[in-house]
């Protein structure tokens, strides 16, 4: 297998250790009588709504208000709930991931074998910058347009905010939808730069009076 390969699917195992799951489901019982759900009679309410609807002539108000709302949504995302602090901190976590199953190329070779635990970043090297901040902060965004040509190969990590407006200022905008990214490396405070550091990611807190 050709070495470039084999760099691609470790760069893209990094994002897979970000990505992936932060925990996993429970099942804690249930209480009390249980009974069977009727399927056809959920889809016959269904379906009687809806063509109440379209008889009323609602059908198509109703799917308008949906349109806008996820419209709506997806400029503007639930925020998280991470806060400024006075107290910044630099820490860092490891991106080693142990694989529940075994890892193969699309051209039939074996990466990784299930158990085995794997650091993307002994064979890879993360070259962008990862900033985290919330555009609905000023001084978050002053300090992001301050700093920001400090580093090379940015990627503008909204934490809360509308998308379009940090587009306008930063251009490409991402948005850590359910805080997914953040929990992996552990954010608990905004601004925070995330790098690699030799086999780990470096988170860089910033505090609120840093200029």
């Amino acid at each position: 297998m050709k070495r470039a390969s084999k760099r691609f699917f470790l760069l893209i195992l990094c994002f897979f250790c970000l990505l992936e799951p932060v925990g996993h489901a429970k099942n804690i019982g249930h209480y009390g009588q249980t009974f069977p759900v009727n399927e056809e009679d959920i889809r016959k309410v269904i379906m009687n709504k809806l063509y109440a609807l379209q008889q009323s002539g609602d059908l198509e108000h109703v799917q308008r208000d949906l349109e806008q709302k996820a419209a709506r949504q997806a400029m503007r995302p639930n925020p998280l709930a991470l806060s400024t602090t006075r107290k910044p901190k630099t820490f860092r976590i490891s991106p080693a991931v142990t694989v529940s199953h075994d890892v193969w190329t699309p051209d039939g070779h074996l990466i990784a074998k299930a158990g085995t635990r794997i650091n993307p970043f002994e064979r890879v090297h993360f070259l962008k910058t990862l900033i985290f901040f919330n555009a609905d902060d000023a001084g978050q965004v002053a300090w992001v347009k301050k700093h920001y040509t400090d580093f090379k190969h940015v990627k503008f990590i909204l934490t809360g905010g509308d998308v379009r407006v940090a587009a306008k200022l930063f251009g490409r905008i991402y948005f850590d939808v359910n805080g997914i990214i953040s929990s992996k490396l552990h954010l608990q405070h905004v601004p925070s730069i995330v790098s690699q550091e030799g086999l780990d990611w470096q988170v860089k807190e910033i505090g609120v009076n840093d200029e």
